[in-house]
């Protein structure tokens, strides 16, 4: 073997290994899991834990839409999303279906999105708006829902200029198997807010998280 071979080899070798550092460097930490899985967790359902790499995610949901008769009302539409608390400050994408009647993900993964087939933020009834956690090994702009508090607070900008503010009640995991589907999208006697995102286990023969994340909010003074 001549030097240019073995020099050759060298550089195919060099390559390799910069290639598996350059995929862990832009691997994350995953998601912390609920701050209290015990409280937060439905009866019968156990916290399956996070994931050993944070993955392309996308939150699922099944909305019954055929069982939703939407009055839009008022509101104008929604344009940016803020969560203080955690960092977040995001403009919105607008939601619809996919062919399975799951709910649609943001196309630009740094972005949340309002499901345009609910009630608009502001309105009576549940606004639903979800978002990736992490997206190609970075985190996206619900990595760290989790870290919510009952009592925090989330402002939803419209494209007129007003404010919603709302305040977290709640936050649940569930398995994609068993969204609380009902608790979700069902009517309420005031405006209300879902924030949906994936969370638990990851599953490394599927690519997805095992369970969906939702946190619960209502307006303030409504």
């Amino acid at each position: 073997m001549n030097r240019r071979m073995i020099a050759g080899l060298a550089l195919v070798a060099l390559a390799a290994v910069l290639a598996v550092l350059a995929v862990e460097g832009v691997r994350v930490a995953t998601p912390a899991p609920l701050a209290s899985a015990a409280s937060t967790t439905p009866p019968g359902a156990e916290d399956d834990g996070t994931p050993t790499v944070a993955a392309d995610e996308s939150p699922t949901a099944d909305p019954l839409t055929s069982q939703i008769d939407v009055e839009p009302g008022p509101q104008a539409l929604p344009v940016r999303l803020e969560v203080p608390a955690i960092g977040v400050d995001t403009e919105l994408e607008q939601l619809g279906l996919l062919d399975d009647g799951s709910l649609a993900t943001p196309v630009d993964t740094d972005l949340a999105g309002w499901f345009k087939g609910g009630p608009r933020p502001g309105a009576v009834g549940p606004a639903v708006i979800a978002g990736h956690v992490s997206w190609n090994g970075d985190p996206s702009v619900f990595y760290r829902l989790t870290e919510l508090a009952e009592g925090d607070s989330i402002t939803v900008e419209q494209d007129d200029g007003a404010i919603v503010t709302y305040e977290v009640t709640r936050m649940e995991q569930h398995p994609k198997d068993e969204f609380p589907t009902v608790d979700v999208y069902a009517n309420t006697e005031g405006p209300e807010l879902r924030l949906i995102t994936c969370g638990g286990e990851f599953d490394s023969s599927t690519g997805h998280f095992d369970d969906n994340i939702v946190v619960f909010a209502r307006a303030v003074g409504a």
